[in-house]
């Protein structure tokens, strides 16, 4: 499966009982939503999924136009509603989630870094559709 970032392929990792997929170029971890609450419940678990440098998620994060791997549907473009600066993709038809690099890690612990983030990077522009 190729990542709808970079195409670079999606390769499954797992973490205790955790399980995603991880592209190796990238770094973007494309995830079921309810695995996304196991790794916030999970220890460290994002230190052995999120490996990618911040960097690079930072320049994948400009791309928000793709579509699902999966259902080859396009994704809706949300954010976190607690760290508006942290803007994702979801699938509308299997609710599966893409990260960038460091979105997992940056999600998981709210700092007051975060706060300044979300006061200079803003909410996301929605599309005409609305999503």
């Amino acid at each position: 499966m190729q990542c709808p970032k970079c195409k670079g392929d999606l390769e499954t990792k797992e973490h205790q009982h955790i399980r995603v997929q991880r592209c190796n170029k990238c770094y973007g971890l494309f995830l079921e939503a309810h695995m996304l609450n196991e790794t916030f419940a999970e220890w460290m678990a994002e230190s052995f999924l999120d490996v990618g440098a911040i960097s690079l998620g930072k320049k994948y994060d400009k791309i928000d136009d793709i579509s699902c791997p999966i259902c080859e549907v396009a994704m809706d473009k949300i954010e976190d509603p607690v760290q508006t600066h942290i803007w994702m993709e979801s699938c509308p038809k299997c609710n599966r989630v893409f990260l960038d690099a460091g979105e997992l890690t940056d999600l998981k612990y709210e700092t007051f870094s975060d706060k300044l983030k979300n006061l200079l990077k803003g909410r996301r522009k929605r599309d005409k559709a609305g999503a």
